[in-house]
């Protein structure tokens, strides 16, 4: 049997931001690829048609990448591959304005979404899901796996190992004077 699952290719920085993205997309049952930013979305999808794979569901860009120009991104894909829903994250906003959203909709985007904020984090990651969810076609939303999902990437976070690997590298961390840790590194 033919595996069903939808498929989306991020293109996050190696932040807690595309960490909490990725373990939530997990969590509700779709696969996902993380690629870096600098990757060749023309060459790769050349490549995934040759071999007759599957091109991904949706595409899920950050739109601070520098070595990507997200829209245009999205006006290829509308062009060439209509097929790829692309959603952009502003994860430097805490919030999108109707001009912006209705912009990336004019691009080519399927919807442009914020940033995830840690004093809404549940609330706000149940509200994108639902948007991908809906953009992808699946109608049920897994509120336990959500949790669990959100509960193991805070433990994560915690863990020297974790928090090391999911800092975020875009400068949107906050320091304390006399420290070296962050004090809000979402």
């Amino acid at each position: 049997m033919a595996d069903t699952r939808k498929l989306v290719l991020m293109i996050q920085p190696m932040s807690r931001q595309g960490a909490l993205w990725q373990a939530i997309l997990r969590s509700q049952g779709i696969a996902v690829i993380w690629e870096h930013p600098d990757v060749n979305l023309s060459d790769s999808f050349k490549h995934l048609k040759s071999a007759k794979v599957a091109l991904p569901d949706l595409l899920l860009i950050d739109t601070r990448i520098q070595t990507l120009n997200a829209y245009s991104v999205c006006r290829w894909c509308r062009d060439h591959y209509p097929e790829v829903q692309v959603v952009l994250v502003n994860g430097a906003q805490k919030e999108i304005t109707p001009s912006e959203r209705e912009w990336a909709i004019f691009q080519g985007a399927s919807d442009l979404l914020p940033r995830f904020q840690r004093d809404r984090l549940v609330s706000g990651a149940v509200a994108r899901v639902k948007r991908l969810l809906e953009l992808l076609g699946h109608s049920h939303l897994d509120s336990g796996a959500l949790v669990n999902a959100l509960i193991g990437a805070s433990r994560e976070q915690r863990s020297p190992v974790g928090a090391e690997h999911c800092r975020p590298s875009d400068g949107a961390e906050h320091y304390r004077k006399d420290s070296h840790k962050p004090i809000m590194d979402l």
